[in-house]
């Protein structure tokens, strides 16, 4: 009778105890869950990577441990933190390959985008997508005018704005440094004027005519001699070369502000969509 109650206290003092790590592992799950939702993603991952201790093959505790890092900002790390959780490819699930692929496109990686995309377990309409948005962040505007007509029938939510984005960026037309130069030779800050830099222009235009008065002044008054009329002559020479300088430098930086915006605006479209 005694062995009996003590096999029965056993059995009930196991059963108890599982039953209280499956409540702790749950409430833990519930957690990390309401952690990341709220946008508390730095701590999301510690909790998921406390979880994963425990169910170390629980595929939606990978994902979420990875995507909390991805939120965070963390691009590189969730990456490394992918490949180390799943050592080949054919162990991807479907959302872990798509999660995959985004962070690959986000960040830029594209030579490991184009090594394992087309090993992934993706279907074929989001593929398409992935690789168009891959083209778009590459800045490979020439081969994004190719993939759009095969894009037409998809109802993906960046494709209407990525192919607004394409035809701003097809129509484009850059200010030419040497122009610039040339311009301001002809009168000094035009050159800022044809790239839309209207203030130093101005300025421009103001220092360098502004120095060679002075400097015609002192000239005119003593002669070749005059010391007003030196000093004034070699600021405007410098300001003159500046200006020259400065504005083929001005076409080339509204020719890198514009790229640097169309490919903000397509970063911010292609995260939105996912």
């Amino acid at each position: 009778m005694r062995l009996l109650i003590l096999s029965f206290l056993l059995v009930w003092t196991f059963n108890f105890s599982q039953a209280q790590d499956i409540y702790t592992l749950n409430k833990s799950k519930e957690f990390a869950s309401y952690l990341f939702k709220s946008g508390q993603y730095e701590l999301a991952a510690v909790e998921y990577e406390r979880l994963l201790f425990m169910e170390k093959d629980n595929d939606s505790l990978k994902i979420a441990l990875v995507d909390s890092y991805f939120q965070n900002g963390q691009l590189n790390k969730a990456v490394k933190r992918t490949e180390s959780l799943y050592p080949s490819l054919n162990d991807f699930s479907v959302p872990m390959a798509e999660l995959y692929l985004q962070m690959l496109i986000l960040g830029k990686k594209f030579e490991s985008f184009d090594q394992n995309s087309d090993n992934l377990p993706i279907d074929q309409q989001k593929r398409s997508v992935y690789d168009f948005h891959r083209e778009i962040m590459a800045g490979n505007w020439k081969k994004v005018e190719t993939k759009i007509p095969q894009l037409s029938n998809n109802n993906h939510p960046s494709i209407s704005g990525l192919i607004r984005l394409s035809k701003k960026a097809e129509s484009f037309k850059p200010k030419k440094p040497w122009a610039a130069v040339l311009m301001s030779a002809v009168l000094p800050g035009s050159g800022k004027f044809y790239t839309g830099d209207f203030k130093d222009g101005i300025f421009s235009l103001l220092v360098v005519g502004g120095t060679a008065f002075q400097s015609y002044r002192g000239f005119n008054k003593d002669g070749a001699s005059s010391t007003v009329g030196w000093v004034f002559a070699g600021l405007s020479t410098g300001f003159y070369a500046g200006n020259l300088y400065g504005s083929g430098k001005a076409a080339q930086v509204y020719n890198q502000n514009y790229w640097l915006e169309i490919e903000k605006d397509a970063e911010a479209i292609i995260r939105a969509s996912y």
